[in-house]
């Protein structure tokens, strides 16, 4: 069974995070955020960062190393948003959601995967974000439902807690019945979906 195309779903990701990141304040960028590793400036460098390494995939470029740039706050939407016009000529040849990619931890993925693992990279640290900024109401649903459909997709068990506790995910977190489909992706993802007010 292939994949789901979607590859909408992760253009519009590029700008969903370029919002969030936009709705950041200065002040906000020493503040921790659910991603262990990363204060909020730290997580704006990741999301410009991985969204310039799908654009590389989608041209079958080398995807390069884990460490990511520092960009500055006033640029970051922007940059997203360049990228995410980008990655939709990248991506725009159906036979790159076949081709396979050999990743720099020894992975090999088709693009369709890949598109799914970009969608969900984005996604979710757009949620990470959100939740750090006091941002969560401006997110849109949508993008999490198919966010959520990708994750389930691409996210084996034997990745969660691989390098450590929570990373490069953590176990799944049982979400509430009455959750939105944000929370029940943050719980997939081994967020807490309703993280206590900043």
């Amino acid at each position: 069974m292939t994949n789901p195309d979607h590859r909408e779903a992760m253009f519009h990701a590029y700008d969903h995070a370029a919002d969030v990141v936009a709705g950041v304040n200065p002040d906000q960028l020493e503040s921790p955020t659910t991603c262990p590793d990363y204060d909020v400036a730290a997580l704006v460098d990741h999301l410009v960062g991985a969204g310039h390494r799908a654009v590389a995939l989608g041209r079958g470029e080398s995807p390069g190393g884990d460490e990511f740039p520092h960009v500055e706050l006033s640029d970051a939407p922007e940059q997203l948003r360049r990228a995410g016009q980008e990655a939709r000529a990248a991506w725009s040849d159906d036979a790159r959601l076949v081709a396979t990619v050999t990743m720099p931890w020894g992975e090999t993925y088709s693009g369709s995967t890949l598109v799914d693992m970009y969608l969900v990279e984005l996604a979710t640290h757009a949620w990470d974000l959100a939740a750090a900024t006091d941002q969560l109401d401006q997110l849109d649903s949508d993008l999490a439902t198919n966010a959520l459909v990708g994750a389930h997709s691409m996210l084996k068990p034997e990745y969660r807690n691989a390098m450590g506790d929570g990373s490069p995910f953590g176990s799944e977190v049982q979400a509430p019945t009455d959750s939105s489909p944000w929370e029940r992706l943050a719980a997939f993802m081994g967020r807490q979906p309703r993280p206590a007010s900043r």
